[in-house]
């Protein structure tokens, strides 16, 4: 429809059907139609032709819209109380999200087989819809990780560094193949998409070569590689 318009104006203008002068008139015009749109329209009808009503009409909810929707400072104070944030700021954040989600899966299960993998990233993620943990993939995965070797991952907190991949072919591999899985489940959690590897409800796991003791609080429902996850009772 843009292009359809653009074109008339350019071929009224150069064909002389409609002066400039006109031209900026009935354009002034469309300002204005909040008000006295489709009396405009019908005006300008007589005076210039359908073509130009045409173009009028293709202005008409645009304007209308603007003139009931203004940017208010209520408004405003709006998006702010609702924690409204701006594209550029969504897309900050979900990237760190997918990078602490990555560091978690990389240190926590690079070699493990790929199902183990998901197993790790679905605990996160149930964690995140879980009131007892916090509501973002880092809080979650770097909770308590200022207490040294007694966080919730041991890696955010045994004073190493959290970044991957550096080292040989194996190493970087694992970081690749540890990221792809990170952005893919950080996908399916956006829209809601629950991953399947284990219960919704799958909150904690361990290595099975260890028995802690509190293990026997919980339920264990699936052992995968070298871990053991559990479920509340």
């Amino acid at each position: 429809m843009k292009k359809m318009q653009i074109f008339t104006v350019n071929h009224y203008l150069t064909n002389g059907s409609i002066s400039g002068k006109r031209f900026i008139n009935v354009h002034s015009s469309c300002k204005a139609f909040g008000e006295t749109g489709l009396l405009r329209v019908a005006k300008s009808i007589l005076q210039y032709g359908l073509a130009v009503a045409f173009l009028l009409l293709a202005a008409l909810p645009a304007a209308s819209q603007q003139a009931a929707n203004p940017l208010t400072p209520e408004l405003l104070a709006k998006y702010a109380k609702t924690k409204f944030k701006p594209t550029e700021e969504k897309i900050a954040i979900a990237s760190k999200e997918k990078i602490c989600l990555t560091q978690a899966i990389y240190h926590e299960a690079r070699g493990e087989p790929e199902d183990g993998q998901w197993a790790v990233a679905q605990v996160i993620l149930n964690r995140v819809q879980h009131p007892k943990y916090p509501n973002s993939i880092c809080g979650v995965v770097f909770q308590n990780a200022h207490r040294l070797h007694s966080c919730q991952f041991s890696f955010a907190c045994d004073g190493k560094s959290d970044n991957g991949g550096k080292g040989n072919r194996i190493v970087r591999e694992s970081w690749v193949r540890a990221g792809l899985i990170a952005n893919t489940a950080f996908k399916r959690f956006q829209q809601r998409d629950h991953l399947d590897t284990l219960p919704v409800t799958a909150l904690y796991y361990h290595a099975a070569r260890v028995s802690p003791n509190w293990a026997t609080a919980y339920q264990p429902v699936k052992k995968i590689g070298a871990h053991i996850f559990y479920t509340p009772l």
